[in-house]
């Protein structure tokens, strides 16, 4: 949901040189602006954390009459899909969160090719392969996010390590305005009750 919240902020900066943006506030008041989901509660929460960022949150519907009588011919595998933000799970219990601009798969090849060859890249994975002699669970590489340009792919896998605290990775990503952490940690806490509830489900 959070990294939803996130999508392409910062990505569409359309500053115009003060002309106003359909009656809106004018353009020049605001130094980007993000086009989000609307999600009733957290919506209106993060319109005023990126105000005072100086971002213009516009929110829309995530249902549209397009995008459900429209639909693509070619449904591509996640594992294809390029410029994504993926998770890799550790047998023990941690995670790796990465961003790639190419095919998932093939920076997937990459992380265990290195650690099978003891290859030469110091990539977070390899480091705590080598260093643990644990072993990556490459069957349960998840796409979890997507962003067709990298500075959008790096908020979104910034934020998702901050939503996964449990990982190997070396720092927490690229800068994010402070305003974000009460959202994120609330993610975070509501995430561990679900966790939580279905482990008390399935003992």
């Amino acid at each position: 949901m959070l990294a939803k919240l996130a999508d392409k902020s910062y990505a569409k900066k359309r500053t115009k040189s003060g002309k106003p943006n359909n009656g809106a506030e004018p353009a020049n008041e605001f130094k980007a602006t993000a086009v989000l989901p609307y999600v009733k509660g957290l919506s209106e929460q993060l319109r005023r954390c990126l105000q005072q960022q100086g971002v213009r949150a516009v929110f829309k519907s995530e249902t549209t009459l397009r995008s459900q009588l429209v639909r693509p011919k070619d449904v591509v595998e996640p594992a294809k899909q390029d410029g994504v933000v993926y998770r890799i799970h550790c047998e023990c219990g941690k995670v790796y969160i990465g961003e790639t601009g190419r095919p998932m798969q093939d920076r997937i090849k990459e992380h265990d090719r290195d650690i099978r060859l003891a290859g030469t890249e110091t990539s977070a994975v390899l480091e705590h392969a080598h260093n643990t002699g644990h072993k990556p669970l490459w069957n349960e590489v998840k796409f979890i996010d997507r962003g067709p340009y990298y500075y959008t792919r790096r908020v979104k896998e910034a934020i998702h390590i901050r939503i996964h605290p449990n990982n190997i990775n070396r720092d927490s990503g690229i800068e994010i305005p402070e305003a974000w952490m009460p959202t994120i940690k609330k993610h975070n806490n509501r995430r561990a009750v679900r966790q939580r509830t279905a482990e008390g489900a399935n003992p």
